[in-house]
């Protein structure tokens, strides 16, 4: 069985006309019943009202000495003995003492009277038959004054139908204009959000909050842009004023020590100007993420991200593998690239004591692998650098999806799967 549902408002205005239409028409055929019922009902009441009286009439006629058939007016004859009544109503007086109904069918229905008076202490009956078809309604008058009924409840039911829609209008439009402007404007900050005319203030103040709440939104964007583009341009100066000095001191450090923390403080300098270039890199896609352009990321590329991060690896003599299956296109720059893959491997590094570390890439998803105790055994979940919680930001930034659980045997596994 079909049934009516309300779950959607873009068609919960049809739905409710379809609704209230379907009510009207039950109702107006309950009232044409309850009509015709109490018009045969309040017909068969006055047909024995009528007939009672008659009954006084007749039994006054048959006191001052008339007998067997008289008749009282055009419509009814009474009797006083039952073998003169036409046989097929003998039936109602049969062990009874009296009766008043209508029987037969119409147009040969009758209304029937039977009861007794006393004359000179002797019992007698007293019949009347009233030809009531002529009184009542007919079947031309009947259907009129039915066609009126239901033409007046269906229009009283019209009128009502049609003040409930315009209320429903004015409750559910603004909510489909509203969700209409939110899918057509998503991405354009500067559309203001407006209701019809004549919708429930309530709307008004609901559409007044999302422009507020949405240019709230667009400022922190706007401030969170300058901050990460102004930040990597400030900090660009100095690291290339580190990287020049820590040349120069290359030149003349013969000590090994000293040599070992020029080489900490170019590895610190390189992860920050990689750090750098993938802020501008992201905030440039931000700006403008539909002109972003699509590349293909090379074995190469992968091989070098690895270079650039598998130090504490090699201190650990820890292997570092890469199973390249094919080439992934994906938006982010190099830099952001590095910085998440790169992350992953360090953290994978750090948790891992033997064995290795695997990079699977292909073109939907790459997935780093460690042999490392797990998540729950491991003392920072969360990495080490710009964490884990970073990762899950770029990756929510480029509609990446990011997981990260323990393996079946030993370790865990961080899985990326591309957009596609």
């Amino acid at each position: 069985m079909n049934t009516i549902s309300f779950t959607n408002t873009r068609t919960l205005t049809g739905q409710l006309a379809i609704f209230f239409t379907s009510v009207a028409l039950v109702m107006g055929l309950a009232s044409y019943i309850i009509f015709y019922t109490a018009l045969h009902w309040s017909e068969d009441r006055v047909g024995e009202r009528r007939i009672e009286i008659d009954k006084n009439e007749a039994i006054s006629r048959f006191m001052n000495g008339e007998n067997g058939k008289i008749t009282i007016d055009v419509l009814t004859t009474a009797y006083n003995d039952i073998s003169l009544v036409p046989s097929e109503y003998h039936k109602y007086f049969e062990g009874r003492d009296n009766f008043v109904g209508e029987v037969g069918n119409d147009p040969d229905s009758r209304m029937v009277f039977f009861s007794y008076y006393y004359k000179d202490g002797e019992r007698k009956p007293v019949i009347l038959l009233s030809d009531i078809n002529q009184i009542e309604f007919g079947q031309n008058e009947t259907l009129f004054s039915g066609i009126i009924v239901i033409t007046s409840v269906a229009g009283l039911l019209l009128i009502f139908g049609g003040l409930l829609l315009r209320l429903s209008q004015r409750l559910i439009e603004p909510i489909n204009n509203l969700t209409k402007q939110l899918t057509e404007h998503s991405g354009n900050a500067a559309h203001v959000f407006e209701i019809p005319a004549g919708g429930a203030s309530e709307f008004q103040i609901l559409a007044d909050q999302l422009n507020q709440y949405r240019h709230e939104i667009h400022s922190l964007l706007k401030r969170e842009q300058a901050f990460a583009r102004y930040a990597s341009h400030e900090l660009r100066t100095p690291l290339t004023i580190v990287k020049g000095a820590s040349k120069l001191l290359e030149r003349n450090v013969d000590d090994e020590f000293q040599q070992r923390q020029i080489v900490r403080i170019n590895e610190a300098t390189s992860q920050m100007s990689t750090m750098v270039d993938a802020l501008l890199g992201l905030v440039r896609y931000e700006r403008s993420e539909d002109e972003a352009i699509v590349r293909e990321v090379s074995k190469t590329e992968f091989e070098t991200i690895i270079d650039l991060n598998s130090a504490q690896a090699k201190d650990k003599g820890i292997d570092v593998e890469l199973i390249f299956h094919q080439m992934p296109q994906i938006k982010a720059a190099p830099a952001v690239l590095n910085m998440v893959v790169g992350n992953l491997l360090r953290n994978a590094i750090a948790a891992t004591h033997q064995g290795g570390v695997t990079l699977e890439v292909s073109s939907e998803s790459l997935a780093v692998r460690d042999n490392g105790p797990g998540l729950n055994q491991t003392a920072n979940q969360d990495g080490h650098g710009l964490g884990l919680l970073i990762v899950e930001d770029l990756c929510r930034r480029y509609h990446w999806n990011f997981s990260i659980k323990n393996r079946p045997t030993r370790g865990c596994e961080a899985l990326i799967t591309f957009e596609q």
